[in-house]
Protein backbone atom coordinates (compact mmCIF):
# COMPACT_ATOMS: atom_id res chain seq x y z
CA UNK A 1 0.00 0.00 0.00
CA UNK A 2 2.24 2.78 -1.23
CA UNK A 3 1.83 6.50 -1.04
CA UNK A 4 0.06 7.86 -4.08
CA UNK A 5 2.89 10.06 -4.83
CA UNK A 6 5.93 8.51 -3.34
CA UNK A 7 7.35 6.19 -0.82
CA UNK A 8 10.56 8.16 -0.53
CA UNK A 9 10.47 11.30 1.28
CA UNK A 10 13.11 13.37 3.51
CA UNK A 11 12.11 14.92 6.27
CA UNK A 12 13.98 18.44 7.37
CA UNK A 13 13.05 19.37 10.83
CA UNK A 14 13.60 22.69 12.46
CA UNK A 15 15.66 21.96 15.47
CA UNK A 16 12.90 22.65 18.86
CA UNK A 17 10.30 23.27 16.76
CA UNK A 18 7.26 20.71 15.85
CA UNK A 19 7.40 19.27 12.88
CA UNK A 20 3.67 17.87 11.00
CA UNK A 21 3.84 15.69 7.57
CA UNK A 22 0.17 14.07 5.92
CA UNK A 23 0.90 10.96 4.08
CA UNK A 24 -1.54 10.01 1.37
CA UNK A 25 -2.36 6.70 1.13
CA UNK A 26 -4.27 4.41 -1.75
CA UNK A 27 -5.99 2.65 0.73
CA UNK A 28 -8.00 3.06 3.58
CA UNK A 29 -6.06 2.99 7.19
CA UNK A 30 -8.82 0.92 8.75
CA UNK A 31 -10.77 -2.18 7.32
CA UNK A 32 -14.23 -2.02 6.84
CA UNK A 33 -17.21 -4.23 6.08
CA UNK A 34 -19.03 -4.64 2.98
CA UNK A 35 -21.23 -1.92 4.34
CA UNK A 36 -18.62 0.44 5.12
CA UNK A 37 -18.85 0.03 8.52
CA UNK A 38 -15.74 -0.47 10.63
CA UNK A 39 -15.41 -4.37 10.46
CA UNK A 40 -16.46 -6.24 13.77
CA UNK A 41 -13.79 -8.57 14.03
CA UNK A 42 -11.59 -5.82 13.96
CA UNK A 43 -12.64 -2.64 15.25
CA UNK A 44 -10.07 0.23 15.11
CA UNK A 45 -7.47 -2.29 15.75
CA UNK A 46 -7.38 -3.69 12.38
CA UNK A 47 -4.52 -2.24 10.90
CA UNK A 48 -1.76 -0.14 13.28
CA UNK A 49 0.70 1.95 12.10
CA UNK A 50 4.69 2.96 13.85
CA UNK A 51 7.09 5.40 12.51
CA UNK A 52 10.72 4.43 13.68
CA UNK A 53 13.67 7.14 13.10
CA UNK A 54 17.10 5.74 13.78
CA UNK A 55 20.52 7.10 13.37
CA UNK A 56 22.01 4.10 10.91
CA UNK A 57 20.61 0.94 9.86
CA UNK A 58 23.54 -0.79 11.52
CA UNK A 59 21.44 -0.89 14.91
CA UNK A 60 24.15 0.03 17.02
CA UNK A 61 24.07 3.72 16.73
CA UNK A 62 22.59 5.35 20.09
CA UNK A 63 21.61 9.11 19.78
CA UNK A 64 19.76 11.60 22.09
CA UNK A 65 16.57 11.20 21.48
CA UNK A 66 16.13 7.65 21.79
CA UNK A 67 12.94 6.53 23.38
CA UNK A 68 12.79 2.50 23.12
CA UNK A 69 14.14 1.78 26.30
CA UNK A 70 16.63 -1.37 25.60
CA UNK A 71 17.41 0.00 21.88
CA UNK A 72 18.84 3.20 22.10
CA UNK A 73 19.58 3.35 18.69
CA UNK A 74 15.79 4.28 17.33
CA UNK A 75 12.77 6.34 18.29
CA UNK A 76 9.54 4.83 17.88
CA UNK A 77 6.13 6.77 17.21
CA UNK A 78 2.63 5.46 17.51
CA UNK A 79 -1.18 6.37 17.05
CA UNK A 80 -1.03 7.05 20.87
CA UNK A 81 -0.03 9.64 21.85
CA UNK A 82 3.02 10.58 23.52
CA UNK A 83 4.07 13.62 24.86
CA UNK A 84 7.77 13.45 24.66
CA UNK A 85 7.91 12.57 21.74
CA UNK A 86 4.81 12.89 18.80
CA UNK A 87 1.81 11.01 17.55
CA UNK A 88 0.33 8.96 14.33
CA UNK A 89 -2.96 10.09 12.97
CA UNK A 90 -4.82 7.24 10.72
CA UNK A 91 -7.87 8.91 8.74
CA UNK A 92 -10.18 7.83 6.04
CA UNK A 93 -12.28 10.99 5.44
CA UNK A 94 -15.26 9.23 4.32
CA UNK A 95 -14.73 5.54 5.00
CA UNK A 96 -14.53 3.32 1.90
CA UNK A 97 -16.47 5.62 -0.23
CA UNK A 98 -14.33 6.31 -3.74
CA UNK A 99 -13.86 10.08 -2.47
CA UNK A 100 -12.39 9.22 0.90
CA UNK A 101 -9.04 10.46 1.49
CA UNK A 102 -7.26 7.74 3.63
CA UNK A 103 -3.69 9.62 5.25
CA UNK A 104 -1.89 9.52 8.25
CA UNK A 105 -0.32 12.60 9.91
CA UNK A 106 2.91 12.40 11.61
CA UNK A 107 3.66 15.02 14.80
CA UNK A 108 6.41 15.43 15.94
CA UNK A 109 6.88 17.60 18.89
CA UNK A 110 9.25 20.02 19.55
CA UNK A 111 10.46 18.55 23.30
CA UNK A 112 11.48 15.57 21.33
CA UNK A 113 13.35 17.82 17.93
CA UNK A 114 15.32 19.85 20.48
CA UNK A 115 16.64 16.69 21.92
CA UNK A 116 18.32 15.77 18.93
CA UNK A 117 21.96 16.39 18.58
CA UNK A 118 23.34 19.83 16.20
CA UNK A 119 24.10 16.96 13.58
CA UNK A 120 21.89 14.92 13.40
CA UNK A 121 20.75 12.71 10.16
CA UNK A 122 19.00 9.69 10.15
CA UNK A 123 16.10 7.42 8.49
CA UNK A 124 12.61 7.31 9.28
CA UNK A 125 10.38 4.29 7.90
CA UNK A 126 6.80 4.33 8.18
CA UNK A 127 5.19 0.27 8.84
CA UNK A 128 1.67 -0.63 8.46
CA UNK A 129 0.40 -3.73 10.58
CA UNK A 130 -2.64 -5.69 8.72
CA UNK A 131 -4.50 -7.69 11.19
CA UNK A 132 -7.11 -8.60 8.46
CA UNK A 133 -4.26 -10.84 7.19
CA UNK A 134 -2.59 -14.61 8.08
CA UNK A 135 -0.11 -13.84 9.90
CA UNK A 136 -0.29 -10.07 10.32
CA UNK A 137 0.82 -8.43 7.53
CA UNK A 138 3.61 -5.70 7.95
CA UNK A 139 4.35 -3.42 5.14
CA UNK A 140 6.67 -0.41 4.63
CA UNK A 141 4.56 2.25 3.53
CA UNK A 142 7.01 5.38 3.20
CA UNK A 143 10.37 6.05 4.39
CA UNK A 144 13.07 8.30 3.73
CA UNK A 145 16.27 10.14 5.81
CA UNK A 146 16.01 12.77 8.55
CA UNK A 147 17.54 15.96 8.43
CA UNK A 148 18.01 18.65 11.29
CA UNK A 149 18.34 22.16 10.86
CA UNK A 150 20.14 24.18 14.41
CA UNK A 151 18.27 26.42 16.06
CA UNK A 152 19.57 29.22 18.06
CA UNK A 153 16.58 29.41 20.24
CA UNK A 154 15.88 26.34 21.99
CA UNK A 155 12.22 24.18 23.01
CA UNK A 156 13.46 25.48 26.47
CA UNK A 157 13.58 28.54 26.51
CA UNK A 158 11.36 29.54 23.64
CA UNK A 159 8.23 27.68 25.11
CA UNK A 160 8.10 30.75 27.92
CA UNK A 161 7.00 33.23 25.18
CA UNK A 162 3.72 34.50 25.35
CA UNK A 163 1.70 36.04 22.45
Amino acid sequence: MPETTKTFANMEILQGADFEMTITLDTPTKIYDANGNLDSTYGSEGKGYMLTICKDFTGATDFSGSNSGGAPYRTEIHETNDDNYGKLTATDSNGIATDSEHTIKINLYAVWTESLPDDFDGYWELVERDRSKTPDAYTRIAQGEIYISKSASRYASSKLLTT
